[in-house]
């Protein structure tokens, strides 16, 4: 049962973290190069203009939605109030992002922070459990990351924060792909033994049957003997 229950969050991981890593790692990238060449506030600005028409665009399909109901109750109304303030809310990060710089570090810092310690988790929890040779790999990326995530919401990087962003990123990605790709290859040894399982079952259960014919066609002559000798008395 335990190696079931491993064997399922190894699955479950490969298939549904390595798109996460593979985003992580672009905007690791992103907000690296974009330090270093001085260009940290505008991406910055840039990613909360990005949220901010995201927020615009469901207030519109939310208005569109309103204006298709015919019989219009109390929910619907507050349902396009709510829209219509997270609209107004999105043109306001579009007009003045700077109003949400200081919120977006901390949310970054969180981000990576809470990523960081599903990297730990995974690989001390389900690859050191599995006999996985390299666990340690990622779960130093996954310390890392942990300890680089609460340094930047305590606001040291405050001169550097896009480069800083970008090394605790990209140090959380390439832990998380660590686990992706480990993962990968304890799901391979997995079906290895389920195979070489099978066979031996495969195998057992082909001598039983040999054997088993074997004795019903012992069987069988033993009678027909017995047969002819009553017959000749």
């Amino acid at each position: 049962m335990a190696n079931s229950n491993k064997k399922n969050k190894i699955k479950d991981y490969n298939a549904t973290t390595i798109i996460v890593d593979i985003i992580m790692l672009l905007l690791g990238l992103t907000f690296l190069i974009g330090g270093i060449a001085g260009k940290g506030q505008d991406i910055f600005n840039t990613l909360i203009r990005i949220g901010g028409s995201v927020m615009v665009i469901a207030c519109i399909f939310e208005v569109i939605n309103f204006l298709r109901i015919k019989d219009k109750s109390v929910f619907d109304w507050i349902v396009l109030i709510i829209g219509a303030a997270i609209g107004i809310t999105g043109l306001v990060f579009i007009i003045n992002p700077g109003l949400l710089t200081g919120a977006l570090e901390i949310i970054f810092g969180l981000i990576t922070i809470a990523y960081a310690v599903v990297v730990i988790v995974f690989s001390v929890g389900t690859l050191r459990g599995s006999k996985s040779k390299y666990w340690w790999f990622s779960l130093l990326f996954g310390l890392a990351a942990l300890v680089l995530g609460i340094l930047i919401i305590t606001g040291v990087f405050t001169s550097l924060l896009a480069i800083f962003i970008g090394i605790t990123l990209l140090i959380a990605s390439i832990g998380g792909l660590a686990n992706a790709i480990m993962a990968s290859q304890a799901k391979k040894e997995y079906k290895a033994k389920s195979k070489i399982l099978d066979d031996a079952t495969f195998t057992v259960g082909d001598s039983s049957a040999d054997t088993t014919t074997e004795a019903k066609s012992s069987d069988k002559k033993t009678d027909k003997k017995a047969d002819k000798k009553s017959d000749k008395k």
